[in-house]
């Protein structure tokens, strides 16, 4: 065997089995992820650590409600051409919708009343701003799809919803609040 075989060889059975080390190296064992190791050795379970706010599972309940948005077509020639009807008697209302942020700020909700219809919601939450895609249950029902955006303030959420139906010929804002649950 030649010696740069046997070179890779050592390298790569050291690698994967690791160097041996003596009990008395001075070296510290590294502690356990396991948390029944972790009692063992004397330690308090990482299970009932005290929790705090960014470790829970957040879930607010709220309502909202549907107006007839806007939408800005240019004068300018090249839009001359260009009309734009707001079907101003659909997806008007009222409805409730829930959002839950789990502890990484990840934000995921529904609405299965009012002008939003079946709906799901999944977005994020940072820095005292919670912003999120909302799009239909269903994809083939031709109902309002759009983004939210909502300040978080202590235990509730304010915020508007930017919202469109699938053929772009109804365009709706929305206000809503909601309250944690």
């Amino acid at each position: 065997m030649r010696k740069s075989t046997r070179a890779v060889l050592f390298v790569a059975g050291t690698t994967l089995l690791g160097c041996p080390k003596s009990e008395g190296s001075g070296s510290e064992r590294a502690p356990s992820a396991n948390p029944d190791a972790a009692a063992e050795a004397g330690a308090a379970p990482t299970s009932l650590a005290p929790k705090t706010e960014k470790d829970l599972v957040v879930t607010y309940i709220g309502h909202y409600e549907v107006t007839v948005g806007t939408l800005y077509v240019p004068a300018e020639k090249d839009w001359a051409s260009v009309k734009f009807k707001n079907d101003v008697d659909k997806f008007l209302g009222e409805g409730a919708m829930t959002l839950t942020v789990d502890p990484s700020g990840r934000v995921t909700g529904n609405s299965d009343s009012g002008p939003l219809g079946a709906a799901r919601l999944d977005g994020r939450r940072e820095n005292g701003v919670l912003t999120a895609t909302l799009r239909r249950s269903d994809p083939t029902d031709d109902g309002l799809t759009g983004t939210l955006i909502a300040k978080v303030t202590n235990d509730a959420l304010t915020g508007t919803m930017n919202l469109a139906e699938s053929s772009a010929a109804v365009v709706r804002l929305a206000t809503f609040e909601a309250k944690k649950k």
